[in-house]
């Protein structure tokens, strides 16, 4: 990887910096291939802060509607015999623990080095658990320290919003890098505290509008009917701060599209060599913009283009010239990108399958129908 990269191409309100390769660059190797990587995004080029909001209230301990360890049976709601509260077959099933399995796939899928990223959880009450910038190790720790029990009296979704902006807004800011402002609201309710709800509601909105005018934009999964039954309650939240609403029906489902979000509206992307008329293999994209990609080559001239598409569908085009030339011996430097090459096609491969998973999961909720409850 190239300690600086290219200056930014533009298109469309697309820009594109690549890391690898430089701009017609003449390379000699035994292996027909070359990493093409970058960045791409809408608007402004930039690095990322985000902080995720996690709903640990007492609902999020009934059952998700999916297998989130693995174990082969899917929880099920019963009755605790001694309290008339909800229970679950199988706590590693729980809309909390989807929500956890989610978080942890969005850490593991950013990019430290260009984002930041905090985690508040919040029920009744809110708390920050890791600050913005912690390192991917401290991230993962704050979720493995989380008790097994709910944070009881209510969903305050006005405090875990106040305690993301002030978060945000009390981040240190590099010169002369701009910096996308962000949060990830997971929720299978609605607001409720303070009491009464309608209180909750107007609360939640005002924090809302003030995410807005610090520049962040909300991007909530709203998990499960009760939460979809209030989806105009929670398209004010998103709308007013510029960010986008997820209805997931299946609170477990939340899985296959936390760790895929686009933070910068770009939805796919592909490299090609139009020389060869051939796709690059395993190529990744990353939810703030990262990607990669190994392109094949062919003796000579090498016409590569990457194709950017956003979520409003439209697509922009960069490209790269390479020169390439067969040798003989094959190198550790071969060997190496001949594993890398390996080990990302099977990651890639995993992935393509969530994709599609996530690509009918956002196509169900497209089609959810439900009449706007009643403030209570």
């Amino acid at each position: 990887m190239q300690l600086w990269p290219s200056p930014v191409q533009a298109a469309g309100g697309v820009w594109l910096e690549f890391e690898a390769p430089a701009e017609r660059v003449r390379i000699e190797a035994p292996v027909p291939l070359i990493e093409v990587s970058g960045r791409a995004g809408v608007g402004l080029p930039g690095h990322h802060d985000v902080v995720l909001l996690i709903d640990r209230s007492v609902s999020t301990f009934a059952a998700s509607g999916v297998d989130i360890n693995e174990n082969g049976r899917v929880g099920q709601n019963t009755r605790n015999r001694i309290h008339p509260v909800l229970w679950t077959t199988d706590f590693g099933d729980t809309i909390i623990a989807a929500q956890l399995a989610a978080a942890r796939g969005l850490i593991d899928r950013l990019d430290t080095g260009t984002t930041r990223m905090g985690i508040v959880t919040f029920g009744g009450t809110s708390r920050l658990r890791a600050p913005l910038g912690s390192s991917r190790a401290k991230l993962h720790a704050a979720l493995d320290g989380l008790a097994n029990a709910p944070n009881d009296d209510g969903t305050y979704f006005y405090g875990a919003l106040m305690h993301a902006i002030d978060e945000l807004e009390a981040a240190a800011v590099e010169p002369r890098i701009q910096r996308t402002r962000s949060i990830v609201l997971l929720s299978d309710g609605v607001p409720t505290a303070p009491y009464p709800r309608s209180a909750a509601e107007k609360a939640a909105v005002h924090a809302a509008r003030r995410a807005a005018s610090a520049k962040v934009a909300i991007h909530a999964f709203a998990l499960g009917p009760e939460a979809a039954r209030r989806r105009d309650l929670f398209q004010q939240m998103t709308q007013a701060s510029g960010g986008e609403l997820t209805l997931v029906q299946q609170p477990g489902e939340v899985i296959y599209l936390v760790p895929h979000l686009s933070l910068t509206e770009i939805e796919e992307l592909k490299i090609d060599n139009l020389s060869t008329s051939e796709s690059a293999r395993a190529v990744r994209l990353f939810p703030d913009g990262s990607f990669d990609g190994f392109a094949p080559l062919r003796e000579g001239l090498n016409h590569l283009r990457i194709t950017v598409t956003t979520r409003a569908g439209t697509q922009s085009v960069f490209d790269r010239a390479v020169e390439f030339a067969k040798t003989d011996t094959v190198g550790p430097e071969a060997r190496k990108m001949l594993k890398t090459l390996e080990i990302r096609t099977i990651e890639t491969e995993l992935v393509e399958r969530v994709r599609r998973k996530r690509r009918e999961i956002l196509q169900r909720s497209l089609q959810i129908e439900v009449e706007p409850g009643e403030p209570q």
